[in-house]
């Protein structure tokens, strides 16, 4: 499993002339370490907000790492359906079933890496006003890898979506990914600005 593997070898994993791991899985992973960052700074500041983001954000981050095996396991299967034979019709039309089924899973993974992207982000914001100025800095990290996951995910979902053939599931894939990149997008600044203010206090 990748989340097994060490940093090292993750990156080299990554690195590597192979279609997985890739983009969703890394997304995926960035998203984590965006939640980690978010629950040292809940850790590191009193009151009832940051216990109740450090709680969201663990399950979260949990969640997260789960993403990252998940996202390289579907795409896996794309990639598996397009290797299957094409020499009949009949052949050809299992193959195109079969490819269609895995690009669904396929964008269905890191569009749930995107709401819980969100949901992350929405747990900073009520920690955000009243975090420890000293983590400042890790506060606007963790929103800054949250976003980025965010961000890597929707292109994972948007590239997957884009090779469906059903257009009804195809618009409905693009308009929730849209609807939750714009409110993770929004929900990200309103956490950076409250750490830049933190950093004018300090």
């Amino acid at each position: 499993m990748l989340i097994d593997l060490t940093l090292r070898d993750f990156a080299e994993s990554v690195a590597a002339k192979t279609s997985t791991p890739g983009g969703g899985s890394v997304s995926a992973y960035a998203a984590a370490l965006g939640a980690s960052l978010g629950i040292m700074a809940a850790r590191y500041s009193e009151g009832a907000p940051a216990a109740e983001a450090a709680r969201a954000l663990e399950g979260l981050k949990d969640r997260f790492i789960g993403l990252v095996d998940r996202d390289t396991e579907a795409y896996s299967k794309v990639s598996t359906a397009y290797g299957l034979p094409k020499k009949t019709d009949e052949d050809k039309a299992k193959r195109r079933a079969a490819i269609q089924s895995a690009l669904v899973d396929a964008a269905d993974v890191p569009l749930q890496a995107m709401r819980s992207a969100v949901e992350a982000l929405k747990a900073l914001e009520p920690l955000s006003s009243g975090c420890n100025r000293n983590l400042a800095s890790d506060l606007a990290g963790g929103a800054l890898l949250l976003k980025s996951g965010l961000d890597g995910c929707s292109w994972n979902v948007r590239i997957n979506a884009a090779a469906l053939t059903d257009p009804a599931r195809r618009a409905a894939l693009e308009s929730e990914c849209g609807r939750l990149l714009s409110e993770g997008t929004a929900r990200a600044e309103a956490v950076l600005a409250h750490a830049a203010r933190l950093v004018a206090k300090s």
